[in-house]
């Protein structure tokens, strides 16, 4: 029975989510990457530089890299764009009312790489507008399980692309890493040709789809870029491990966390062919500096 495999845990506030990481089968072009990412964000001034996944229909989350050194009030928001030029008679945009960035982000060494946006006002899901779910707390994935990441072909011009990944176990990708892999993160490794494009990637989501055709988001992408030529393994915020400040900071408007038990020994793995349907630190537009909220020690690693 599938409900024995996982849990869907919708937590109930003042606005009821529909269903999370679902693609809807009335999008007119499954070979169009953007049709199949209804939750894609794009942050944008003149071009995009940054993006992350639509969590409910006011917040966005992604890497606080993102904000590093930019003023949201100069920032756009756009969902539902499936063409990259000409019209996009889906497209929603918003300006941003504030940021929540990890008050324990670490520039160094990309720890709690993680940011929450609000968006200006909230948005109407449709078949191109709507959220992705989270990997929940007890979430757990294993060596060699199957994902997908997004991401910006390096040099082009807003032209995206998507590569399937393997989940690697954090002590072999700490071997392999200059930065401190601890449990906060999570890394892939190559499952596909080297020849496959380099992808800049900043703030969109490494995701895994469950028997039920789900799709859970499980890590961020922080390593700027994805490269299939390099032997330094991508790293990722591991998503499961920020549930309990999601919720704080999201509120009324809670996200669809998803428990995704991943064990390759239990036959409970992820679809290997291509997607298809089948207190925190918060900056107001306005604000020149981060003022720190959190609660204390929930999101410590150990």
């Amino acid at each position: 029975d599938c409900v024995d495999d996982f849990s869907v845990l919708l937590f109930s506030g003042a606005d009821v989510q529909p269903s999370c990481g679902r693609v809807s089968a009335n999008v007119s072009d499954q070979d169009n990457i953007r049709e199949r990412l209804p939750w894609y964000a794009g942050f944008y001034t003149a071009n995009l530089f940054c993006s992350g996944s639509l969590i409910t229909d006011q917040w966005v989350l992604t890497a606080a890299t993102c904000f590093r050194r930019r003023d949201s009030s100069t920032l756009t928001v756009v969902l539902g764009r499936t063409n990259k030029t000409g019209p996009n008679l889906n497209e929603v945009s918003r300006g941003i009312n504030q940021t929540f960035c990890h008050p324990l982000f670490n520039v160094t060494t990309s720890e709690n790489d993680i940011c929450l946006v609000q968006l200006s006002s909230p948005v109407e899901f449709s078949d191109y507008v709507s959220p992705v779910c989270l990997a929940a707390a007890n979430s757990i994935f294993s060596n060699g399980n199957f994902s997908w990441t997004v991401g910006i072909v390096f040099g082009g011009t807003e032209v995206l692309n998507e590569l399937q990944v393997q989940i690697l176990e954090n002590n072999e990708c700490q071997n392999r890493s200059s930065k401190p892999i601890t449990d906060n993160k999570i890394c892939t490794r190559d499952n596909q040709s080297r020849e496959a494009p380099c992808l800049s990637s900043l703030g969109p989501s490494l995701r895994i789809q469950n028997e039920d055709l789900v799709w859970i988001q499980l890590g961020i992408a922080v390593s700027g870029v994805i490269c299939k030529s390099t032997d330094f393994p991508p790293v990722y915020t591991r998503v499961s491990r920020y549930q309990e400040w999601i919720r704080s900071v999201t509120g009324s408007s809670q996200p669809g966390f998803v428990i995704f038990p991943s064990s390759l020994d239990d036959g409970v793995s992820a679809s290997t062919s291509s997607p298809s349907t089948l207190k925190t630190t918060h900056h107001r537009p306005s604000e020149d500096k981060h003022n720190s909220h959190h609660r204390p020690s929930e999101d410590k690693h150990t």
